[in-house]
Formats: structure tokens, C-alpha cells, sequence
């Protein structure tokens, strides 16, 4: 239900046991970092055992229900079972002792001998995607730690509360005593070795003959100024206020959004003028179907509209190559009390300005109810974020991954510009596209906005 999800609680189930459920069928109401969603059905059958009460937070991976034919035998998994089942590992019996083995003691294993154990293989090795990013970002070797998830899953909190043994550092220096004494052991050796040779002068006396110069150098100096006494320094206090679940679920993906992705920007001025008028008529002849377009929802179109020329633009950066995806879902963010939520409207590659008003009244108004879909949290391709209602003119926005691009819009505003040589006051608007470079380039973005201010300045071509 999200690509950097940890974990969720059962909210509430929407269906008893025993119930049948289809493919698609909402079962049940999770809370995320985010909201609280429906989770849907991935496949048909009864409802046979409900694995997670209400009210329980569980981690991903984790089975909460076991859905399967009516007379199918079933049997509960065990909540530390691997989902994946366990590896069976078949011992080899005991080597007979010989006389001369069993004389000998062996040793008992060092305590750094059974922590490494662990270190051998990475294979089947299990762990969510945040414990990973932070053990990658900590420097730590995933072999190293032990999970304490399902199935022995490795979680955040192991990451965070792993301590690395004191005799994992560097190996120590050998004592410089023993150092000094094997030099001069091995030196004496050469001497002795060598034929002799001239007496070289005593050490004793070109010691002496450099001290006194050194003692009148130093007296030559003057005595070094005192340092300035230091001042106090005030301890800063304050309140600690924990962070949300969904402002750690913001903090993490802006914080990989620019570690990941190599952000560029390209910025227009568009004369809305137009737009606005058009805006205004719309509203009037839709008024009667309870439909009123936004400027947004204007701006939604013209960015659907133009992404089908700019496929890269709507596209996915992956280790394997450049995801080109096929349908246009055009995130909207949406400023809910517990922080910034990004959900996307379906398909608006085949959606009207009509169309698109509808959707985005209801996607905000589930938004802030808490009922939006998981694929409206995960499907987004392209994301545009308005700060116009809060009169702000200009400003970038940060990429949602795995996205590609961000346009980001100010407010509409009456401002002075030049048209056919005369100073004409028009209502325009600031719009700035965050595009990754690893995906497309400043020339492309530069034609994509270019686009966008068209289709806006001409609006007509919207409707059609």
C-alpha cells in the first residue's frame, strides 16, 4: 500500500468470517502513514480466518487473514513463520572421534567467531525497505544484523538499536616498545656485519652544540598573548514534539527524493487572462450539473494534454532502464492537518475539463475524510503542486518518487506586461517544473512548459 510503507494497523473489517469476497472486494480499513485506506481483495474466495483483530498494527509482510476455498483444510500460520517457508538444512551426523582427536581439547568458539556467523551469506535474508535504507545510510552490514520481525525480518528498529561489539575496530598497533626493540636488534645485526669505518662524532657533543642555540632562540621570542577569557554560552532549550507517522513518511521520501534524484528547473510566465475568462463561462454553463472547474483542474488538463507529446516526462527511473508508463495519473497535493499528501486522478489522459472538476472535488473530499484507494496513493506518474490560494507567486517543488517531474504554479495575480509593444495589465501565473536528469533534459522540459503556457493561453484548445 505504498512503496515505503513499514507497517499499518487493522482499522476495522468491512466483512465477518465466512463471508465470500471477489477480487477487488474492500475487506478491510488500514491506517497508514498517511490515512486510512481500503485494502482490497487480490484474489476470490470465502473469508476463512480473520488472523489480526481490529486495532492491531502489524508490519508488512505479515498475513492478517486467510482467504480460500469452502471445504479447503487451512491452518493458521505461525505470526514468526517465514511466508516464504523456512529452509531446511540437514545436519551431517557426527564424525567419529579418533585417539588422537579426542586427546586434544579443542577450544570453545570466541564469542567474535558466533557473531559473524550470521555474516556468512546474504541469501534468504529478509528486511523491510526502510531497514535498508537506513542501514545503507549508516554504513552497517545488513549480514550483521539479527531480525526480530516475522520470520526473522529486519526492521528499522533493529537498524537503530544495533551496537557494533567493541572488537569489530581496526586491529591495534603493535607496541611501540617491541617495535623499537626489533629495529634495533635487526640494525645492530647490520653493523655488526659491516666492515668498521670511520669513528662518526660523538652524539654527546653535537647535543651540546645545539642546545645553547636552541635556549637563545627561545628566549628570543616574545611571550605569546593570553587568549581572551570565554564567554558563556546559554544551553538552548526547548520542547521535543515526536513526529507524526506521516511526517516520518514525509521526511523519508523528500529525504530520498534529493539524495536520489539529480533535480533541474525550468520556469515560465503564463498569461491566464484567457483562461480565467473561459473559467468564468464554464462555471455558468455547468453550474446546473453541481460542477465547477478550478483553475487547477484547468492546469490538470493542460499538463494531460500535454504529457502524451512528452512520454519522459510521465515515466519512471529504474536500475533496468527508463519505465514508460501508459496511462496519465496526475498527483494533486493536498495540505491535510497531519502534513502534505500526494494522491493522483486516474486516467486523465481520457478525461474532459468536465471529467477532470468532478474527480478532483471528490479525490480532495475523500482525502480529507480519509477513504482514498491505495492505487491513488501509489499510481501518480506526474504531480502538480498549487500554492496560489496562499498568495504565494513562485516556487519548486520537490520531486515525488518515482516520479519524474513536479510543476509547481503560483497565484493568479494582475501584473504588467508587454503586448504588441504597449504595457497591458494581464492576470499571470508563475509555473516551475522540477524534472530528474536522469530521465529527460533541460530542453525537453524547457518544450514541455512552453506547451503548457500555449494550450493555457489559448484555452479553447482544452475543450476540444
Amino acid at each position: 500500500m505504498g512503496y515505503d510503507m513499514e507497517e499499518g494497523t487493522v482499522v476495522r473489517w468491512l466483512i465477518d468470517e465466512g463471508a465470500e469476497v471477489s477480487l477487488g472486494d474492500a475487506i478491510a480499513e488500514i491506517e497508514t502513514d498517511k490515512a486510512v485506506v481500503e485494502f482490497e481483495s487480490s484474489t476470490s474466495g470465502v473469508l476463512r480466518t480473520i488472523l489480526v483483530p481490529e486495532g492491531t498494527t502489524v508490519p508488512v509482510g505479515q498475513p492478517i487473514a486467510i482467504i480460500g476455498d469452502a471445504d479447503e483444510e487451512i491452518s493458521a500460520p505461525s505470526s514468526e513463520a517465514d511466508p516464504a517457508g523456512p529452509e531446511r538444512v540437514e545436519e551431517a551426523p557426527p564424525a567419529p572421534e579418533s585417539e588422537e582427536s579426542a586427546s586434544i581439547p579443542l577450544p570453545p568458539p570466541s564469542a567474535e567467531v558466533v557473531e559473524a556467523a550470521p555474516a556468512l551469506s546474504l541469501q534468504g535474508m529478509r528486511a523491510s525497505p526502510v531497514a535498508r535504507q537506513l542501514a545503507d545510510e549508516r554504513g552497517l552490514d545488513m549480514r550483521l544484523l539479527r531480525g526480530t520481525g516475522p520470520g526473522g525480518r529486519i526492521t528499522k528498529n533493529d537498524v537503530l538499536s544495533f551496537e557494533p561489539a567493541a572488537d569489530q575496530g581496526p586491529p591495534e598497533p603493535a607496541p611501540v616498545a617491541e617495535e623499537i626493540a626489533s629495529t634495533v636488534s635487526a640494525a645492530e645485526h647490520e653493523v655488526e656485519a659491516q666492515p668498521p669505518t670511520a669513528d662518526p662524532p660523538p652524539v654527546a657533543e653535537e647535543i651540546a652544540s645545539t642546545a645553547p642555540a636552541v635556549e637563545h632562540e627561545v628566549k628570543a621570542e616574545p611571550p605569546a598573548a593570553k587568549p581572551p577569557p570565554a564567554q558563556p554560552v546559554e544551553a538552548v532549550s526547548g520542547d521535543i514534539v515526536p513526529l507524526t507517522r506521516m511526517r516520518q513518511q514525509i521526511a523519508r521520501v523528500t529525504v530520498r527524493s534529493k539524495r536520489e534524484i539529480p533535480h533541474f528547473y525550468v520556469s515560465a510566465q503564463i498569461d491566464m487572462s484567457r483562461a480565467m475568462d473561459l473559467r468564468q463561462q464554464l462555471n455558468h454553463t455547468l453550474k446546473s450539473e453541481g460542477v465547477r472547474v478550478s483553475v487547477n483542474d484547468m492546469i490538470i488538463k493542460a499538463c494531460a494534454d500535454t504529457l502524451k507529446g512528452f512520454p519522459n516526462l510521465n515515466a519512471f527511473f529504474t536500475d533496468d532502464g527508463i519505465q514508460m508508463n501508459q496511462s496519465i495519473n496526475i498527483g494533486v497535493a493536498i495540505a491535510a492537518d497531519a502534513g502534505l499528501i500526494v494522491p493522483a486522478i486516474m486516467g486523465c489522459g481520457n478525461k474532459s475539463m468536465a471529467d477532470i472538476a468532478r474527480a478532483s472535488s471528490d479525490l480532495i473530499d475523500r482525502a480529507k475524510s480519509g477513504t482514498l484507494h491505495p492505487q491513488e496513493y501509489t499510481g501518480g506518474t506526474f504531480s502538480i503542486s498549487n500554492l496560489g490560494m496562499f498568495d504565494v507567486t513562485s516556487f519548486v517543488a520537490i520531486i515525488q518518487p518515482p516520479q519524474s517531474a513536479m510543476l509547481a504554479v503560483g497565484a493568479v495575480a494582475e501584473a504588467p506586461v508587454v503586448q504588441d509593444h504597449e504595457i497591458k495589465v494581464s492576470r499571470v501565473m508563475n509555473a516551475t517544473i522540477s524534472a530528474d536528469h536522469r530521465v529527460s533534459d533541460g530542453a525537453e522540459a524547457a518544450r514541455f512548459i512552453v506547451e503548457v503556457k500555449r494550450l493555457l493561453e489559448a484555452p479553447l484548445s482544452l475543450l476540444v
